[in-house]
């Protein structure tokens, strides 16, 4: 058969349908969430009196933690006093509640519950103080301790296990940090918690401290570790990879 040329009208009918055939790309629809930030937070239990002397460093790098005060324990043998932690308040720290006596709150009635959590709120109060924040001890919590804490003006409290803690932090009443730091906790390890929350995608790094000594304690923090990660910490501070707050600044 002779090659016969497309006429005009039927070469633009197939232009038309050979676009028609070609759809664009779809739009995107969505869009990768973005990181969160990288909030630390350095928490002290029992009022230790060796914390006093680990919080000046904390004073010449320019940081603050919380610590949170069994009040019925305060200016006894092994403790601080009063006048100690209205210093460490003024020098920009948090001081928050540990219950009364150190007692854990799961599992205890009405009456006792409210004596712990309340009145050890109601006694640092007197003392000059505005508790917004509170630490389980020996972090164990349930439903009841939880509402009692609301119930006595706590905004929030931290048990033990389970961090980072992500945010925005959905129950201010169960905020997670990492285990306990101990005295075989190397200055590594206490960096990998913080670098690898940030690594990760940013969030609340939450770490535990008891006493800051050499041997004295299994729940402590070796005084050279401290002297070498606290530097470190404010470095890292300043150079905007993260940023160090007290407890009460991240759920008040």
């Amino acid at each position: 058969m002779p090659f016969r040329p497309l006429r005009p009208l039927a070469l633009c009918a197939l232009l038309l349908a050979a676009c028609a055939s070609v759809r664009p790309a779809p739009a995107a629809t969505s869009t990768p969430a973005a990181a969160q930030p990288t909030i630390v937070t350095l928490t002290f239990d029992d009022g230790d009196e060796d914390n006093f002397a680990a919080a000046q460093l904390l004073q010449q790098q320019g940081l603050h933690a919380t610590f949170f005060i069994p009040s019925g324990l305060v200016g006894t043998p092994g403790y601080m006093t009063w006048d100690q932690l209205q210093q460490l308040e003024q020098a920009g720290n948090e001081i928050g509640g540990h219950s009364l006596d150190h007692t854990k709150v799961q599992g205890l009635d009405a009456s006792a519950l409210r004596h712990e959590i309340c009145d050890d709120r109601a006694n640092l109060i007197d003392h000059g103080f505005s508790p917004v924040s509170f630490a389980y001890p020996f972090g164990n919590y349930d439903p009841a301790a939880k509402a009692m804490l609301k119930d006595c003006g706590y905004a929030g409290a931290r048990t033990i296990s389970g961090g980072p803690q992500l945010l925005p932090v959905p129950d201010a009443y169960g905020v997670q940090a990492f285990p306990y730091i101990v005295s075989d906790t190397a200055l590594a390890k206490m960096q990998r918690y913080i670098n690898g929350t940030r690594q990760s995608g940013g969030g609340w790094a939450i770490l535990t401290f008891h006493h800051v000594c050499d041997g004295c304690d299994y729940f402590s923090v070796q005084p050279d570790v401290w002297s070498k990660f606290v530097p470190w910490l404010a470095r890292q501070q300043k150079q905007g990879m993260l940023e160090v707050k007290t407890f009460g600044e991240v759920v008040k």
